[in-house]
């Protein structure tokens, strides 16, 4: 018999032994553990039991998430994978069928998750949401940022609340940004903090010279193809003379790394990081995919154009039937009204093209020369243009 149930605590053993082989992983099973400790409750995972015997699961984790100046629901997802003997069988579908419409009668908006092969959970309404920039350049760029302000390094178990004020500010406006504050025990931050000493992970705070805390970097002392590499894990900070401030550390550790390595943001300009531009190196990265879960709660919360105006959206989900119909979109300078209706669509899309719509990932001008099906415009499109713009985007967890 096969059932689809939430984990129980005394599934969790089972569950560990399917992502050491799912994930191609190394642990040694035979000696008697500690019981077993997990960074989210067991219930958080789902998985499918063929004879009672946990064959695939995948892990559903609540956030806040940033989207167009609000703090809305996103579960995201991870953990996700089948025991090579239980492949073929259907059960990521069958597990992705409960948890999409439950999600929606839960009032979550948006779905994240980093994919090992975008083309798989696009049959699920996913699409790409957000890149990264990996740029590398000599440390010696940075010779002219002369170090300034505080830095003080932060170790697990160190009051967050400076980084925590940073981090908001940082994500206001940068839609997928996660609220880190949303977790109880200070368990987002947990999730960050390192032990430098053992790690070679190091995570400073930078004040400016008033004293304010502005900026925080975290950094991986690595080592590639005999190159000693400051690696930034992450970079937050408020406003320009922030990160210029934060960024004047690796002007103190030129000596010591030989080149700067940084998985951006992509709204940065990498040419603004070194006077030598030819010395840059980049690779854009596609990184995270997303999926709206309710189509009238998102249309309802994102960025309204300026003025009045009016557009209707066809919208197709083959997954979550209620999110299926058409929808009058009325905006106002201050309110915007989302409801059924019978008109004539302006836009008709499905529901991986809708996600990186709404969410800014791309224009719509952009979208329109897609090569993927599943967007169609009819009519009223300069409206259609305004409503549609890209935006700053940046999935600061990784799940």
């Amino acid at each position: 018999m096969t059932e689809i149930l939430r984990l129980r605590a005394e599934d969790m053993p089972a569950y560990s032994r399917l992502v050491t082989v799912v994930y191609n992983m190394r642990r040694d099973f035979s000696k008697e553990e500690a019981p077993e400790k997990t960074a989210h409750p067991p219930e958080w995972t789902r998985g499918v039991f063929e004879g009672g015997r946990l064959v695939s699961a995948m892990t559903e984790i609540d956030f806040l998430m940033r989207f167009d100046g609000q703090s809305v629901p996103m579960i995201g997802i991870g953990g996700v994978g089948t025991l090579p003997e239980a492949r073929k069988g259907g059960h990521v579908r069958a597990m992705f069928e409960r948890f999409l419409p439950e999600a929606y009668e839960k009032g979550v908006i948006f779905s994240n998750l980093h994919p090992f092969s975008f083309d798989f959970y696009r049959k699920f309404g996913y699409e790409l949401a957000h890149s990264r920039n990996e740029i590398t350049i000599p440390a010696g760029e940075f010779s002219h940022h002369k170090l300034r302000g505080q830095f003080t390094l932060i170790f697990p178990g160190d009051d967050t609340s400076a980084l925590n004020e940073i981090h908001k500010n940082y994500i206001a406006d940068l839609n997928h940004g996660i609220c880190r504050d949303y977790w109880p025990d200070n368990r987002a931050w947990k999730r960050v903090m390192r032990d430098p000493y053992a790690s070679g992970v190091f995570l400073y705070l930078w004040r400016d010279e008033a004293g304010s805390s502005r900026a925080y970097i975290q950094y991986e002392d690595k080592f590639e193809d005999d190159e000693h590499i400051m690696y930034v894990r992450e970079l937050a900070f408020t406003g320009r003379d922030a990160l210029y401030g934060v960024l004047s550390l690796v002007s103190g550790l030129e000596a010591q790394f030989e080149k700067f390595r940084w998985l951006m943001p992509t709204f940065l300009d990498p040419a603004d990081f070194t006077s030598e531009v030819n010395e840059l190196e980049q690779t854009i990265i596609p990184r995270d995919m997303t999926r709206v879960i309710n189509v009238k709660a998102a249309l309802e919360k994102m960025r309204r154009p300026g003025g009045e105006g009016s557009w209707v959206i066809a919208v197709n989900d083959e997954m979550i039937a209620a999110n299926s119909g058409r929808y009058l979109v009325e905006y106002a300078s201050n309110e915007s009204r989302v409801t059924r209706t019978q008109k004539e669509a302006d836009i008709s899309c499905d529901i991986p093209t809708l996600s990186q719509l709404v969410t800014g990932c791309r224009s719509l001008e952009n979208a329109l020369l897609t090569r993927q099906s599943g967007l169609e415009v009819h009519g009223n499109i300069e409206t259609l243009k305004r409503v549609f713009t890209a935006r700053p985007q940046h999935l600061t967890e990784y799940f």
